[in-house]
């Protein structure tokens, strides 16, 4: 499945994270406003969400249960 910036800011705030928007990206803060990363708004690469997904410290196939 192809995800999104869209997609993946769902699942962010089902972890309990905040998010800040901007014109290309959303950045991705703890509940103490410390930055965790960023997610691009559109379609989202494999390799970007990996990397995406190990910032979150969450596994790839866990996107489907929080979506």
């Amino acid at each position: 499945m192809n995800y999104t910036g869209k997609d993946l800011k769902k699942v962010v705030h089902k972890l309990g994270l905040k998010t800040v928007e901007g014109k290309k990206h959303i950045r991705v803060y703890d509940s103490e406003d410390r930055f965790i990363t960023t997610l691009p708004r559109g379609e989202i690469k494999s390799g970007t969400l990996a990397a995406i997904c190990k910032q979150l410290n969450i596994k790839r196939r866990q996107l489907k249960d929080f979506l």
